[in-house]
């Protein structure tokens, strides 16, 4: 099978790397991919993908900032170049418009994975695309749900392949940041690694975690991650009093990420980004620690509720709170909790089992009728 994967970026953000390990899992498998990105604007999407043995083709923008000129560029020369491939793979709004345009159905299927909930509103073009797609996949139970219900997909046009996780590069074994945050011994805490920006809900978590600190007097809150909203978050840990039990970490990658998340007791994460997978939840819970979120999507699935973390109804900031209290304050549960989560993400979410889940959807998709 050959695989044409496409997305409109220029930078490594949340889709990529998904996109760069299927890509991988792909290839081991015995099938030719290649793989198209944004090359009009600058970022390092380019180079990452050379260094892991796929550069990216030059033939296409696949720019959301081009102009009419480029739009009808891509388009001739995506209807050209996909008729070497049987699969062209679309993993952002933009590049699945135009293979929807462009693809000759005679010769290929267009598939699409929906890596967030952003694109399960039907509005404007999103619903048309949606409809007129070969396959589409979702990365949770829930989003494939919506995907047939709410866009009226046929379920054998829908796939789902849930997120992936290095269990040996994020492992329990290893430094964490303790030290250099200035935490006390065996202090309690809880954490986010997240991109700050209002709508990964961070200010509700300072207040959650104002309850857990009226119970847990040693407990820590600690905020890994740069963004727009760096400087109204901090605001609002002031203005709750409670400048003195959290701790902004900074940004942190590589074997810095690994140890940011085994300095946490439990790791929150409470809304999805570009990633509907929440990789950064998949990776804590492969560091052991248990996760806690609210309700919804991917996290409620990924953690077993009581068993490898806990979850709370979703916008119950109370609740989240009592979650927290509940983990922090039974440590031998909640390293039990760790250990099971480490466990599932070992064996259930690797990159071997989402690259087979996408293999095998790849192959029905080509085994149906082109849809009309």
């Amino acid at each position: 099978m050959r695989v044409l994967e496409l997305l409109a970026s220029p930078v490594w953000t949340g889709p990529a790397e998904p996109m760069a390990s299927v890509s991988r899992e792909l290839a081991r498998r015995g099938h030719e991919v290649e793989l198209a990105v944004d090359t009009r604007r600058e970022g390092d999407i380019r180079e990452r993908l050379t260094a892991l043995g796929f550069p990216p083709r030059t033939d296409l923008a696949l720019s959301t900032k081009g102009g009419p000129l480029d739009l009808v560029r891509d388009l001739a020369r995506l209807r050209g170049a996909a008729r070497d491939f049987d699969v062209v793979h679309a993993n952002f709004s933009h590049d699945h418009a135009l293979a929807v345009l462009a693809v000759d159905r005679g010769r290929s299927r267009v598939v699409r994975t929906v890596h967030s909930a952003r694109s399960l509103r039907d509005r404007g073009l999103q619903g048309w695309a949606h409809r007129r797609t070969d396959g589409l996949l979702a990365v949770c139970g829930s989003h494939a749900a919506l995907l047939r219900e709410r866009f009226r997909i046929p379920a054998e046009r829908v796939g789902l392949a849930r997120g992936a996780v290095d269990a040996e590069a994020f492992s329990p074994d290893g430094p964490d940041l303790r030290g250099e945050l200035s935490i006390p011994a065996g202090a309690p805490v809880v954490g986010i690694v997240s991109r700050v920006k209002p709508d990964r809900r961070h200010a509700e978590l300072v207040d959650a975690f104002g309850r857990v600190a009226s119970r847990l007097p040693d407990a820590r809150l600690v905020i890994v991650g740069r963004g727009e909203g760096l400087a109204d978050l901090r605001a609002h840990v002031a203005r709750s009093g409670l400048a003195d039990r959290v701790v902004f970490a900074g940004y942190r990658t590589g074997p810095e990420l690994a140890a940011a998340y085994r300095t946490l007791d439990a790791k929150v994460l409470l809304a999805e980004g570009n990633d509907g997978t929440c990789r950064a939840l998949l990776e804590a819970m492969a560091c052991g620690r248990p996760g806690v979120a609210w309700a919804f999507g991917a996290p409620a699935e990924s953690i077993v509720h009581g068993i490898t973390g806990l979850l709370a109804p979703p916008d119950d900031v109370a609740a989240l709170g009592d979650a927290i209290v509940e983990v922090l304050s039974l440590p031998d549960r909640g390293r039990a909790m760790g250990a099971a989560a480490r466990e599932r993400m070992r064996t259930e979410f690797t990159g071997a089992a989402r690259g087979r889940a996408v293999e095998a959807f790849l192959e029905r998709v080509r085994r149906l009728p082109p849809v009309t």
